[in-house]
């Protein structure tokens, strides 16, 4: 945003109170402008064609024409505009819909002043910081460079809809995992670059994070990788996140394309820990990903939110075998048995992890994997074994003759983030 400018919001509801309190809060933000107001969906529609906002402020249930319908028919027109939908009901149903309705960011009222600007600039930074995506020339440096490497490496996201589940943990031990099993390249990278903790687990220390391959993604070769991803005693390579929030805004979801890219003709294995979100970064990993390792716990928060992933997941045409549901932290003390989660979501839990809350958090406070600290703990074993599924997955693949048993999805094309990718299915 150049000096002077301001993010232009458009605020639609039917309630006229509500209209001139969100109003009000805004009134303050020097970088903030409301340019319009709607009473309902179709005056919002007209008004945006109008006025064309940058961020629209719009409550889902409306007489005449509500939220959703509106929102459909302006992003129809316009695809650039953001839509932050706003409810007093704060249930997966609700949400499903505004995502698939193409709304960026879902808010429940009553709203509070600093969710309401984080979300507002977050939306129109997401949209504003959209560098060009790199795809080196055919006989250029780095297409010369990074081809020599052979076949592609495998991309393994782990992920999860809720926080809190332990991908960070799962990911730092699966890759070790991985290299002690096979012995071959493997690589691991915090695509959490607001929070990450892999620098924690691992206890590495760097100058050189993502945000060195991001300022020069389209010079991206063995070299620059090799000088900018630190090296685990393990052997595993680790591509770090920005030691402050600040910095890793500035890596999109079009340099971790990038980087992945570069990275699958340089490793065999590359293992993500990917953001509990559905916003552009995670998005990118999710598409490019081989399998998606998708951690789950018994807590019914944490089943619900799989649960929509999962509907996300059929709505985006991922093969059933690309999402492997795992379940972290299992134990029968919850209450919540994993063979009724299994008929609820109608999937299969493919492996579990065993619950050892007290030794990981050691493991993660001495910053060495239980994998190297402890490797006949159960938890260690089980993810030995989580890894050997993967692997053997791997190889059947790559087999001469094989067909590809997962296929990623195809990345280069997938702009816009989830919920505008799904309103254009």
């Amino acid at each position: 945003m150049t000096e002077g400018e301001k993010i232009r919001v458009m605020i639609v509801d039917d309630i006229i109170d509500t209209r001139d309190q969100l109003e009000k809060l805004l009134f303050f933000e020097k970088d903030i402008e409301v340019i319009a107001k709607a009473s309902n969906g179709r005056e919002a529609v007209a008004l945006a064609k109008q006025h064309r906002p940058d961020v629209i402020l719009m409550d889902i249930n409306m007489p005449d024409m509500d939220g959703i319908a509106a929102t459909e028919a302006i992003m129809t027109q316009d695809p650039s505009v953001q839509v932050i939908i706003m409810s007093v009901q704060g249930e997966t149903d609700y949400l499903r819909r505004a995502m698939l309705a193409g709304a960026r960011e879902f808010l429940t009222k009553p709203i509070s002043a600093d969710d309401l600007y984080k979300s507002i600039r977050h939306v129109y930074k997401l949209a504003a910081t959209r560098p060009r995506t790199v795809a080196p020339s055919a006989g250029g440096p780095a297409s010369a460079i990074l081809g020599e490497a052979g076949s592609e490496g495998q991309i393994i996201a782990v992920f999860s809809p809720k926080g809190g589940v332990g991908t960070s943990s799962v990911a730092a031990n699966l890759a070790v995992a991985i290299r002690q099993l096979t012995s071959k390249r493997v690589a691991l990278v915090d695509a959490n670059v607001i929070f990450g903790d892999l620098t924690v687990i691992l206890n590495l220390r760097s100058d050189k994070t993502v945000i060195e391959l991001a300022q020069r993604v389209d010079e991206l070769d063995r070299d620059l990788l090799n000088d900018v991803l630190a090296t685990h005693t393990s052997q595993i390579k680790v591509l770090l996140a920005p030691p402050d929030p600040q910095r890793g805004e500035l890596v999109t979801s079009d340099h971790i394309r990038a980087i992945l890219e570069a990275m699958k003709r340089e490793f065999d294995y590359i293992v993500v820990d990917t953001p509990a979100s559905f916003q552009d970064r995670s998005l990118a990993v999710l598409d490019m990903a081989t399998r998606i390792v998708t951690l789950m716990t018994l807590e019914m928060h944490c089943i619900r939110n799989i649960k929509l992933f999962l509907e996300v997941a059929d709505l985006l045409e991922y093969p059933p075998e690309k999402v492997m549901l795992v379940l972290n932290k299992a134990s029968n003390r919850t209450g919540i048995r994993a063979d009724d989660v299994e008929k609820n979501i109608q999937r299969k839990i493919t492996m579990q992890i065993g619950d050892a809350a007290q030794d990981m958090t050691f493991s993660i406070n001495q910053g060495v994997p239980l994998m190297i600290g402890k490797p006949t703990h159960q938890v260690a074993r089980d993810i030995g074994a989580l890894a050997r599924e993967l692997t053997v997955v791997a190889r059947a693949a790559a087999a001469p003759g094989a067909g590809a048993v997962v296929a990623p999805a195809d990345s280069g094309q997938k702009q816009g983030g989830l919920f505008s990718r799904l309103i254009k299915r």
